[in-house]
């Protein structure tokens, strides 16, 4: 039986405001007006409560004591917006600064709390990059302190790599190193954390990663132990897996994401998160497959023979848990809706429970309170 204090979880889901050109997407009746506000009932399913009305909130951090949140607004004038959560769920803006790039998609937190590492996709090339910027004890954000362009493509994948785009950043387990993926340059960029220093990373050029021609890394996570890191490519659609040794990356192994179908529509690796007990890693393969993935890790640190699970959506872009880690969910942005899973986290199996809610074009969802 759920406890009372998991019956008072807050919802945050982020969405993009502006309905997609893509064959898939499924036309909502009103576009997303920006973040969602929703109540966790006793049985998994959400409830809306309020929207704060923001352009393309497509990705949301948690601060790590859950009193604040940030989000990065994935427009051609990219921005992060800063907003306070209070113990009631209630959710109030900041501030908002400006990204210094195009399309934001992704940010995480210094594990000191000090800063917020932005990743600026970019779907022109120019645009993308690193952006760094100090939290202030009041949550807000600064302006800029660092930036890092990513300039260069390989090219591999026409209109996919012409030039760099920064699709994630990722701290390593002892919070030494930060790894941004490149998806144009199909590259995990190296930096070193100075948390004393008002510009805290430096490049490390040395501990970057190289993937083959056309991979696209995404999105990435680090085993609970720091000892085995777990990248998704985009346009190979694998999981690649790598020994960790002095923060420096070694490749062991390439899973495909789909073995039974090898065509391009069927490569679209998508998010990565390990599961509340560290035991299972979760990924998803898009595109036409539109699975989720389930791992469990050896006690080597491989990854075992995947259990693949239909998301009951399509573009399934991001997932996450909630505090209790019972249930999984799913945020499918082309069918508008976000699904849900009873996790076993014994046996790592998932088990479909329908949609938790209908949100317009849902990008992502995390947990507070």
């Amino acid at each position: 039986m759920a406890n009372a204090a998991e019956h008072h979880q807050t919802a945050l889901v982020g969405t993009w405001t502006s309905i997609p050109d893509a064959p898939l997407e499924q036309k909502p009746d009103h576009p997303s007006e920006g973040l969602y506000r929703l109540k966790v009932n006793s049985d998994g399913t959400l409830t809306p409560v309020e929207v704060i009305k923001m352009k393309s909130p497509s990705w949301i951090v948690k601060s790590h004591d859950g009193r604040f949140a940030y989000t990065t607004n994935e427009e051609n004038a990219g921005a992060v917006t800063a907003l306070s959560v209070a113990k009631d769920g209630k959710v109030q803006v900041l501030n908002v600064v400006d990204s210094h790039g195009q399309q934001p998609t992704h940010a995480t937190i210094s594990p000191d709390g000090k800063f917020l590492f932005v990743a600026n996709y970019s779907v022109a090339k120019g645009g993308a990059g690193v952006s760094v910027f100090p939290i202030h004890h009041d949550g807000k954000l600064g302006e800029q302190v660092q930036h890092f362009p990513f300039d260069h493509g390989t090219g591999a994948v026409k209109g996919r790599q012409d030039g760099g785009h920064a699709h994630s950043t990722t701290f390593t387990h002892d919070g030494k190193v930060l790894y941004a993926a490149d998806l144009g340059g199909d590259k995990l960029h190296a930096y070193r954390y100075h948390a004393d220093k008002a510009q805290p990373l430096e490049a490390d050029s040395a501990r970057d990663v190289n993937f083959t021609a056309g991979s696209g890394p995404r999105h990435m996570v680090f085993a609970p132990n720091g000892k085995h890191a777990y990248v998704t490519t985009e346009m190979a659609g694998e999981l690649v897996v790598f020994t960790v040794k002095d923060d420096r990356l070694e490749p062991a192994a390439h899973i495909k994401l789909n073995s039974e179908n090898s065509s391009a529509e069927y490569r679209s690796g998508g998010g990565i998160i390990l599961s509340p007990n560290g035991k299972y890693i979760i990924a998803a393969n898009r595109g036409s497959d539109n699975k989720l993935l389930v791992f469990k890790i050896e006690a080597d640190g491989m990854p075992g023979k995947p259990v693949s699970y239909q998301v009951n959506g399509i573009e399934p872009r991001a997932f996450a848990f909630d505090g209790s880690g019972k249930y999984l969910y799913v945020t499918n942005v082309f069918t508008n809706n976000i699904s849900l899973f009873h996790f076993n986290e014994n046996s790592g199996e998932l088990k479909a429970a329908g949609d938790a809610a209908k949100i317009s074009t849902p990008t992502d969802i995390k947990f507070f309170n």
